[in-house]
């Protein structure tokens, strides 16, 4: 009896896929049903997207109307990544269903999804309740589908689970949609057109270079490097061009340090290696002081040296927080400072200095 049971279950299950797919559009579309519709019709219309975990963590997400960046704030506080934003508006915009759970899988879907899921609720402009409400769950076993649950405003919560993906994209879903605020928070530092630089100032306090400040023209004119003391320094306009244009798009690696609280004064409270300020034409003074940050292994340098700190990132100092940056995005900056003639009242020799730029004879 038992065993006939099972064969009646398992064929009700197969009937009932049998259906399911002969419901299916030409296009692909698996069903006609509202449960299955995941997609959002037009992404400009969302200006909230709210993403929810089981340990009770929050990402609220919302769109700033007329940024210039066209950034969005999270939870109030920070502006958000773009690239994360725009990513969560594509995969709204494009997630279709790719085949229904079969029904003896149903349970234990649903019960992953209220155990270990996360809640994804999209708003529309003007609106205090979500239009749709994703319950993402886990990937399937080929990590090529996503099991989900929706839920819409008028229709309410759907009966069943389905397997999606992302039309262009192969993989799963779930990893898009997290809730720790350090990962969302935007980290461009200097990300001002360059028609609203006035200028650049460089000083190292703990590596070669000459501290020198580079004034751009208001009326567009070429610009020119100056000592601190006001006198002009020679130097190659392609240099300045190049360097001036990297701080169009100057962004940290990430606003988490690594380092306990104890740590992280520590390091706020050593010497720099470098201070960075940029002026803007609108009064703005942004300021990002480099500390060098301990070595994890014994690396030599292109002498044979071994570097006595980090030779891939460095801690970023910036309105009173600690952050992560790499070596690869401030290098190609600093160079211009490094390869300054040196003056004696402005070249930096300490026993700490040039750590990883050891006594360097030529320009790198």
């Amino acid at each position: 009896m038992k065993r006939w049971t099972s064969y009646l279950l398992a064929l009700a299950a197969l009937a009932a896929a049998a259906i399911f797919l002969q419901r299916s559009s030409s296009e692909g579309e698996l069903s006609s049903d509202w449960w299955s519709q995941f997609a959002v019709e037009d992404s400009s219309s969302i200006d909230r997207i709210r993403i929810a975990d089981v340990q009770g963590r929050v990402a609220d997400l919302t769109r700033q109307d007329g940024h210039p960046l066209g950034l969005w704030r999270i939870n109030g506080l920070y502006y958000a990544r773009k690239d994360a934003t725009d990513l969560l508006l594509k995969t709204a915009l494009r997630t279709r269903v790719r085949q229904p759970v079969t029904a003896a899988a149903n349970a234990g879907v649903l019960k992953m999804i209220a155990t270990a899921g996360k809640r994804v609720d999209f708003f529309e402009r003007g609106q205090s309740e979500p239009v749709k409400t994703w319950f993402i769950g886990t990937p399937t076993q080929s990590h090529s589908g996503t099991h989900m649950l929706l839920e819409l405003s008028d229709e309410g919560r759907a009966p069943v689970p389905f397997v999606t993906h992302m039309e262009g994209f192969t993989g799963f879903l779930s990893t898009r949609f997290f809730t720790d605020e350090l990962d969302w928070r935007y980290t461009g530092i200097y990300n001002q057109p360059l028609s609203n630089i006035a200028s650049i100032t460089a000083i190292p306090h703990n590596d070669q270079g000459r501290a020198a400040r580079i004034e751009l023209p208001a009326d567009g004119g070429t610009p020119n490097v100056q000592s601190l003391d006001g006198s002009k320094l020679a130097c190659s306009q392609t240099a300045i061009e190049e360097v001036v244009l990297r701080f169009e798009k100057v962004h940290i690696e990430t606003w988490m340090s690594h380092l306990t609280e104890a740590g992280e004064d520590s390091v706020k409270q050593s010497v720099p290696a470098w201070d960075i300020t940029v002026a803007y034409r609108d009064g703005e003074l942004r300021n990002l002081q480099l500390f060098w940050k301990p070595k994890i292994q014994e690396i030599p340098d292109g002498y044979g040296n071994i570097l006595r700190f980090d030779n891939s990132r460095m801690f970023g100092g910036y309105k009173g927080e600690l952050a992560l940056v790499q070596t690869f995005v401030f290098d190609p900056i600093l160079k211009f400072w490094r390869n300054l003639a040196p003056a004696d009242s402005a070249q930096v020799q300490t026993e700490n200095h040039t750590a990883n730029h050891p006594a360097i004879p030529a320009p790198l």
